[in-house]
């Protein structure tokens, strides 16, 4: 009987051992592959952007589509994208424009991050207020897909005047109903207006 009894508790014991190793392996393959999946996501997006900025137009402009949310073994996985520009004093190599994304149920953990430097100035701005709001530096945008309107969209504008390059960035939505970036009222006409009363203007 006690023979018995101890050979179920090894099999008991046995038996945890291989669940605990089986997540454990399970949880952190996952990870890496989550993390995989959004860095090639935002580097899509580092990618974009420079090919706008190093191209030998005067104007550029495109609507970028975030995903939803991301999946990792099954699992759905909420974010948040932040996008931030920080000026290089020190070596004076010009902005460096940082996207990056936080799981909503851990905001301070960075699932991955990608970047593009550039000499050009780039201007970031907050609709959140419904009027352009220049993000200042070292601060974020933040966009959230699941937001209700979601911020599930970017548009980026480039525009050269006098051989100086600007570029402008500012969240919108696009959804099955509507598109919020551009049209009469969307959110590229609302920036115009913005640069309207500073004197300044998209060219294209």
């Amino acid at each position: 009987m006690i023979e018995f009894i101890l050979s179920k508790i090894n099999l008991l014991i046995l038996v945890v051992a291989l669940f605990s190793i089986i997540s454990f392996f399970t949880l952190n393959v996952g990870g890496i592959f989550l993390a995989g999946e959004v860095k090639q996501e935002l580097d899509k997006y580092t990618y974009s952007i420079n090919g706008m900025l190093v191209a030998p137009t005067t104007c550029d402009s495109k609507p970028i589509i975030i995903p939803s949310k991301f999946s990792s073994f099954g699992n759905n996985v909420y974010y948040h994208l932040s996008i931030a520009a920080f000026t290089d004093t020190v070596n004076n190599t010009g902005t460096r424009i940082i996207f990056s994304v936080n799981d909503i149920k851990r905001p301070n953990t960075v699932l991955a991050a990608s970047s593009v430097n550039t000499p050009a100035n780039v201007v970031i701005l907050d609709m959140s207020s419904g009027t352009p709001v220049e993000v200042l530096p070292g601060e974020e945008l933040v966009l959230d897909p699941q937001n209700v309107p979601p911020l599930n969209a970017f548009y980026a504008v480039k525009s050269v005047k006098l051989g100086i390059t600007t570029l402008y960035v500012f969240p919108c939505a696009i959804t099955a109903s509507g598109d919020t970036c551009t049209g009469s009222s969307g959110a590229k006409v609302q920036v115009n207006n913005y640069l309207s009363s500073r004197g300044e203007s998209f060219v294209c």
